[in-house]
């Protein structure tokens, strides 16, 4: 069965001072001639008064005992020295609770004097009457609101997080379950089709309605099978087709490349759009054959016509 005693000190390193104090007042009853007893309750109360009380009977049991003669030191001199430390208590200098380490340089040990005798009765009744150790509510509100207070570059950090966060978990969603996220403001305008391609190919999407675009075995050399676009950012489908948006380029006809980017839209169509605005003009889709032994590219040509656009 755990005493008094070792009852009084786990409570005490577990901060439960109450509890602790209640213990060790058992403890005086169990062992009165315990030395430890009274070092550890003057340890957790905050009187200076009735901690030296405390103390003087522990080295009337005990001349030798080492807590005992450094706690009464430390009072000693603290008496000399009006101007002690703020929070410094008896216990870092007993050191009988681990939660109160002392690294500083520990002060001289004074020999055991004669103390006054009082009997086990009225010692307990003064460690009754004195509530353990604690802190100023007041001061410990204040201390936590201290902590819980964020700079406003920190509210900015985690709000920024937690908004990447959200939208990871949409992007999962959408392709988890299939449906499309309203990210227009971020990534561009998006089209969307109202219904899927007739038949596998490469189209121009435009009013509603598909354009078939030609393969062609190198550069066209006629306009058959290149629809026109009134939009200066036409959209492009690819259905069930060879052509992989991965490996083609947008070319102008002067030569330039036009940056792209596409997506995946409903039934597994691919969706590319141009980056930016284009001028009117021949515009046609390279890819590479990169298995034939002389390198050829197929091509997939539009032109686009903004003469018809009305502002």
């Amino acid at each position: 069965m755990t005493s008094s005693l070792q009852l009084g000190i786990n409570a005490a390193k577990a901060g439960r001072m109450p509890e602790a104090l209640e213990h060790l007042k058992d403890a005086i009853i169990e062992e009165p001639q315990n030395a430890e007893v009274w070092v550890w309750i003057a340890a957790i109360i905050d009187d200076a008064d009735k901690q030296a009380i405390f103390l003087e009977k522990a080295l009337e049991i005990d001349p030798h005992n080492v807590p005992a003669q450094r706690g009464m030191a430390y009072l000693e001199k603290r008496k000399q020295d009006e101007a002690s430390v703020k929070d410094d208590h008896l216990s870092d200098h007993t050191r009988p609770i681990s939660p109160f380490p002392d690294r500083r340089k520990r002060p001289t040990v004074v020999p055991p004097m004669q103390w006054s005798q009082r009997t086990v009765d009225e010692l307990g009744t003064i460690a009754e009457s004195q509530p353990p150790h604690r802190s100023d509510p007041a001061e410990d509100a204040d201390q936590e609101k201290d902590s819980e207070k964020l700079s406003p570059v920190e509210i900015g950090l985690l709000g920024v997080v937690a908004l990447v966060f959200c939208f990871i978990g949409l992007l999962a969603a959408s392709a988890l379950f299939n449906f499309e996220l309203p990210v227009g403001f971020l990534l561009g305008e998006r089209a969307s089709l109202s219904s899927p391609p007739p038949y596998s190919g490469v189209f121009l999407y435009e009013e509603g309605m598909y354009f078939d675009m030609t393969q062609h075995e190198g550069p066209p050399t006629r306009n058959s099978g290149i629809p026109t676009s009134r939009q200066n950012r036409p959209l492009i489908v690819l259905w069930e087709t060879t052509a992989d948006r991965n490996q083609m380029k947008l070319i102008y006809e002067t030569g330039a490349y036009i940056p792209i980017r596409g997506r995946t839209g409903a039934d597994k169509a691919v969706l590319i759009q141009p980056e930016q605005e284009l001028e009117p003009g021949l515009y046609c889709f390279q890819q590479l054959k990169e298995s034939a032994e002389v390198q050829l590219a197929d091509y997939w040509c539009f032109i686009v016509d903004l003469s018809v656009i009305t502002e």
